[in-house]
């Protein structure tokens, strides 16, 4: 940290850029400018010369505006700032931002308290920035991008983010030893600085929305083809597209505007709020006047958090559904007054946040419930999330990116037909306006105006359908990205499993030895484990009931034990507020010890945290003085927290036999704490956590959801790369894996250990082979140590997936980042892992070319569900913002049905844009065709082919709905401009030119045939114009049916009934206007039809043989041929563009990795954990005999059996995961 001291840098003063990390998959870089008075005038003349047409082009493209009336200069100097943001190094947007000084002097309050001017004009305000840097001054400058605040360090001499209290502030500053509030004059003052505590999103107003819209580039090319239009005379054609331009303009600007009214009603709340300000003085002030380092108090129930802020005095418990998804109330306990550094993540148990719930508050007496602001506005949880809501990444950049290119192949088309016009018209003599204007019109029908909203369609229809599925999408711009998964992540407690856990039973241990296993929870209610059980956990009730984590509930209600609110009567049995009473059943006989026991009071929570992987309660038995702590946790950390004299020596064996078979395991300690009443309070959360009395294992059924392993195998079937990202144990999960599919039975599991060595700088890694599971092991197969050898020497012939903990991926990651892409594609089991790696994985996933899915259900997934291409949310809150898709059905059938959905969406874009495209060109054909005699089409002519045909066509094209059978193993094409899409295109460009001309030929060759002469009484009638536009009428059918794309992806076009009867009743219509059209019909069509049926019926055939011609080009020699086998046939692996595909092929052919250890890796572990290491297989035989009587499954002495080498350790046991993430506080470090 350092402090500002006014002194400047000269040799940094210079830079003209920086670069700003706003997050894992974005780079941000600042340049300076400053005006320059040549450039601004020479641009000014040019937008009188255009009539505005610069200014317009300059409203698109911003930047450019910006060079050509800016120079280059040093950051320090800039008047303006051009920011450009690189997102994942593949797509880069521009912000234009002014550099704005704030000071006191020129500040005006609301309330014209000019008193309060005063005294605000001669102070400094208060600067806290993220590099560090805290300063007092009279004035900065600053800039705002994404609603984050950014302020010139004078110190480092550059920007860096403006931040709350949540940086470098100590937790004793926080605390109300500290002072007691704010004055007004001090929260006027960080007001200047931090602003309004609001989360504002813009309403803009019709009128704005009105002009940006028709500012829109394809309003103004709209505008360019409707004078092109007026003026060569198609005026029912011009006055349709004005009226369809207004009904898209009209649409657009109430669905944009009930969007931002919508998510501004979601994310606003205004309450009324009491702050203490320093001299004890209490005020109700509007919320929207609240800043960081206000002390505000909480009311008793029923209320929404304004801001985050710290926990100072009582408890308080929140439903925090609407930013994590998760609907289990969470409670927040008081935050410690220690002389460290506040850390959101470590006090997250302390810590509310904006937009959560609060259900109840407790206090000791009448005392209020305090808590100081940290963050507010969008500074806060809710406003970093409502943020990515507005900016959001571009989710189907690459679709949008192919599409204007090829915007931009037609553009060159339009060109090329522009200047055909031009040579052919002047070499016949016509007039130039008349040239100008027919060489103007081809432009105007080969870029169709259209397309950008016949591009939606198939997104709006599948957003529809999800919802009827409960499936609700916040950003429908990734449907079609989810369309392209071929990876899933799942979170596994509460995503593939059932989150209520069963009981299954304990295993207490007594004095470092292990009891036998007890079903029956109750019966062993003398033992300190069923204490902890009655008393470590985070249990509230809310109306009688009983709320908290599903795990914690079981546990409890296995006592049979009742459990009270703290409240007023209890007071006088505790020094302080007991967050929890707890009592025995009445009328109920308990030994004579649990007896003497009326009412345990919880006088300290420390809540459960992923990274510590447990938590802790300090409880007080009324009648005594003796303080006690109980900690549970994942087994591996709470071995390295006990004494090594009350573990046993078998435990180890226990521990794996059970976790193998898919059982939750969590383990159990306990201390005395010396300490009077006074001290306990204040007792940091690692004087508590050491030197524990091991208790045992507390045993938990964690059943599969039953739509689990269908849904894994559809999945899998489909040659989907699936994971599983857990905080759960390594065992547990490698079993849930192989019980549900992710792992197959032919897979052997590679455990992927990575450990720091003494007196070595690069850690070691370690490939260790898993045994086979108990629980899914045959009684008739075996796998034998003497296996290993044959792996070795062959180690490509077999199916391994990698499985490996937070601690390794993160060792990994440090010091073997060339093999970190290898175990993600053959990674299967990520356990252990923090929110924070989760989050990484998806990250090095999509930069392996994976398309990501993640499905997770906790506030633990949340970086990953926002950083993944399609984040699917398990939740019941419709408007959590926790991932763009929330299903309300709490299990994973909604991953298909979001992956067949997106591929219907996909098929459908590729689908309506090839439409479109060939819509133009056929029509641009036509149109060329008939230029070289100097006829064209219709005014009415027009106008039937894009309103009834085109716009109908486009209209229902996306109805037909998604696939319902299995998932295919190859996902749909995701870039328009490949091989096979513009083959596809060129074909059947190519067939509509060739049937096209034999029309425009064979007409001519027949008796009755005159030539065309323009003449301006007939206008265009002619037998070409009538046979060119009736043998385009049945093309536009035909392309509309072709692309109209059914199995794999899409029901078969005949389950549409709305396209399916508009495309027979058109194509009955095209028939009449063919063969026999009323008199009224040629009038308004302007048609010359022949006086002999012979030739409208040859029309009607070459229809029909075009029809068959393009159907056989696309299914046989596009799908089948080119798709299915020429692309398999020469697509090579190893030239792939996709990184996964070429390690996946390397890793086919590779047989030297990896080389799998036969030693087990040697890790630094506690000295309790060394104690459990060093077991002989005599006392392994001596538990199983000891606890098979009790344990159902009969496979374990034979597991035991089968593994009886290496010094008594299992051949492919990983001991590694005894101790995957060391805690901060363990001291006792030796090896093994």
């Amino acid at each position: 940290m350092t402090t500002s001291n006014g002194i400047k840098n000269d040799q940094t003063s210079s830079v003209q850029w920086q670069k700003i990390h706003t997050g894992q998959d974005e780079d941000m870089r600042v340049y300076g400018f400053k005006k320059s008075k040549l450039k601004s005038i020479l641009i000014y003349v040019s937008y009188i010369l255009t009539l505005g047409w610069v200014r317009l082009f300059f409203h698109w493209y911003p930047q450019l505006h910006l060079y050509a009336t800016h120079k280059k200069c040093a950051l320090s100097s800039a008047t303006k700032l051009l920011i450009t943001d690189n997102y994942q190094g593949k797509y880069k947007s521009y912000f234009v931002k002014d550099i704005k000084t704030i000071s006191v002097k020129n500040i005006s309050l609301e309330n014209n308290d000019k008193h309060l001017i005063e005294e605000i004009k001669c102070k400094k305000l208060k600067i806290n920035l993220e590099n560090g840097t805290q300063c007092e001054l009279y004035e900065y400058k600053a800039f705002w991008c994404k609603k984050q605040c950014y302020i010139w360090d004078i110190t480092q001499n550059n920007f860096s983010r403006l931040v709350g209290l949540d940086k470098y502030t100590l937790c004793s500053d926080l605390n109300l030893s500290s002072n007691h509030g704010l004055s007004k004059e001090e929260q006027c003052l960080r007001r200047i600085v931090y602003g309004s505590n609001e989360i504002v999103v813009p309403v803009q107003s019709i009128g704005v929305l009105l002009l940006l819209e028709v500012l829109n580039p394809f309003y103004i090319f709209q505008v360019f083809t409707l004078c092109v239009w007026f003026a060569e005379g198609y005026l029912y054609y011009t006055a349709a597209i004005i009226c369809m331009s207004l009904f898209g303009i009209i649409s657009s600007i109430i669905q944009t505007r009930k969007n931002q009214i919508n998510l501004r009603g979601t994310v606003a709340s205004t309450e009324t709020v009491r702050v203490y300000r320093n001299s004890k003085v209490v005020e109700n002030i509007p919320s929207s006047d609240l800043v960081p380092g206000d002390i505000i108090e909480l009311p008793k129930h029923q209320a929404i958090v304004v801001c985050d802020a710290v926990l100072l005095t009582g408890q308080c418990i929140l439903n925090e559904s609407m930013l994590t998804g998760e609907s289990v109330p969470v409670t927040k306990t008081p935050l410690p007054s220690r002389h460290i550094l506040y850390d959101s993540k470590e006090c997250s148990h302390h810590t509310m946040y904006s937009g959560t719930t609060i259900i109840q508050t407790r206090s000791y007496g009448d005392h209020p419930v305090l808590a100081r602001v940290i963050r507010t506005g969008f500074h806060t949880n809710k406003g970093s999330l409502v943020a990515a809501i507005l900016y959001p990444p571009p989710a189907d950049f690459k679709f949008d990116q192919d599409s204007y290119k090829f915007i931009g192949i037609l553009a060159f088309i339009a060109t090329c037909g522009f200047i055909y016009t031009i040579v052919t018209k002047v070499s016949r003599g016509i007039t130039a306006g008349d040239i100008a204007i027919k060489a103007l019109d081809i432009i105007t029908i080969v870029i169709p105006p259209a397309l950008p909203a016949a591009m939606t369609v198939g997104k709006l229809y599948a957003q529809v359908r999800l919802k009827r599925a409960q499936i609700y999408c916040i950003n429908n711009r990734v449907i079609n990205v989810s369309g392209s998964i071929n990876c899933v992540c799942f979170d596994k407690t509460g995503t593939l499993t059932e989150d209520g856990l069963d009981m299954w039973g304990i295993v207490p241990c007594t004095n470092g030895i292990l009891g036998e296993s007890e079903r029956t929870i109750p019966k062993l209610n003398d033992h300190p484990l069923f204490e902890g059980m009655l008393v470590c956990h985070s249990l509230t009730l809310i109306d009688g009931e009983l709320c908290g984590d599903p795990l914690d509930v079981k546990m409890f209600e296995s006592t049979g034990w009742i459990l009270e609110e703290f409240d007023n009567e209890h007071s006088h049995k505790y020094d302080f507020i007991a967050s929890t009473i707890l009592k025995p059943p009445k009328n109920n006989n308990f030994t004579q010890n649990m007896n003497e026991i009326s009412e345990i009071g919880i006088v300290q929570q420390y809540q459960f945290s992923s990274s510590l992987q447990r938590m802790s309660v300090i409880i007080r038995i009324l009648g005594s003085d003796i303080y006690k702590a109980y900690t549970k946790g994942s087994p591996e950390i709470i071995f390295s927290l006990s004494k090594p004299e009350t573990i046993p020596k078998d435990i180890m064996i226990c521990l794996k036999y059970y976790t193998e078979q898919g059982y939750r395991v969590i383990a159990m300690g306990r201390t005395e704490l010396p300490e009077n009443s006074n001290k306990i309070m204040k007792l940091p959360r690692d004087a508590i956590e050491q030197n524990l009395e091991f208790l045992g294992l507390v045993i938990m059924e964690n059943r599969l959801k039953i739509p689990t392993i269908p849904v894994i195998k559809e999945l899998r079937m489909a040659n989907i790369h699936v994971l599983m990202i857990t905080g759960d144990n390594i065992q547990t999960a490698v079993s849930v894996a192989k019980e549900c599919g992710i792992l197959s039975m032919q897979e052997f599991v590679i455990d992927v250990t990575v450990v720091t060595e003494e007196n070595k700088l690069q850690p070691e890694i370690y490939f260790n082979v898993q045994e086979m599971s108990p629980k899914l092991n045959l009684h008739d197969k075996k796998f034998n140590i003497s296996e290993l050898k044959d792996i070795e020497r062959n180690i490509n012939s077999i199916n391994y997936r990698f499985a490996l903990t937070g601690q390794s991926w993160q060792l990994l990651r440090e010091h073997y980042p060339d093999i970190v892409s290898k175990i993600c594609v053959r990674g299967a089991i990520f356990a252990r892992m923090t929110s924070d790696q989760k989050q990484q994985l998806v990250l090095e996933l999509m930069q392996l070319g994976y398309y990501v899915a993640m499905c997770g259900d906790g506030a633990n997934d949340c970086g990953a569900l926002r950083a993944a291409h399609a984040g699917i949310s398990l939740s019941e809150a419709e408007s959590s913002v926790a991932s763009p898709f929330t299903s309300k059905i709490p299990d994973i059938t909604c991953v298909p049905k979001v992956i067949k959905e997106g591929r219907a969406a996909l098929v459908t874009s590729f689908g309506i844009f090839k439409f479109m495209v060939t819509y133009s060109l056929t029509e641009f054909l036509s149109v060329i065709i008939l230029y070289s005699i100097d006829s064209n089409l219709t005014d009415l002519e027009f106008l039937f082919i894009d309103i009834c045909l085109i716009v109908n066509f486009a209209s229902f094209f996306g109805k037909t709905q998604a696939y319902e059978k299995q998932l295919v193993k190859k996902p749909p094409m995701t870039s328009l401009l490949s091989f096979t899409s513009i083959f596809s295109l060129s074909i059947h460009m190519l067939i509509m030119t060739i049937f096209q001309g034999i029309a425009y030929h064979m007409v001519r060759t027949f008796p009755w045939f005159t030539p065309f002469i323009y003449d301006e009484k007939i206008g265009y009638m002619c037998y070409e114009n009538y046979s060119v536009y009736c043998v385009s009428m049945f093309q536009y059918i035909t392309m509309a049916i072709i692309f109209s794309r059914g199995k794999p992806y899409r029901k078969e076009i005949y389950t549409n009934i709305a396209f399916t009867f508009s495309i027979i009743m058109l194509t009955i219509i095209c028939i009449y206007i063919t063969i026999y059209p009323a008199s009224w019909i040629i009038n308004l069509l302007q048609l010359l039809v022949p006086p002999m049926f012979d030739w409208r019926i040859i029309i009607l055939v070459l229809a029909f043989t075009n029809f068959v011609v393009c159907l056989f080009v696309e299914s046989f020699v596009i799908e089948y041929l080119i798709e299915r086998k020429l692309k398999s046939k020469f697509y090579k692996l190893e030239k792939s563009k996709k990184e996964y595909l070429r390690i996946e092929h390397e890793l086919k052919h590779d047989l030297n990795w990896p080389i799998l250890s036969k030693e087990l890796p040697m890790l630094p572990l506690t000295s309790s954990v060394e104690n459990i290491l060093n077991v002989a297989y005599t006392e392994k035989q001596l538990y199983v005999n000891k606890t098979k009587k009790n344990l159902k499954n009969n496979n374990f002495h034979e597991t035991i059996e089968s593994s009886k080498k290496n010094n008594g350790l299992y051949a492919f046991d990983n001991y590694t995961y005894v101790d995957d993430e060391i805690p901060q506080n363990t001291n006792m470090i030796t090896r093994f």
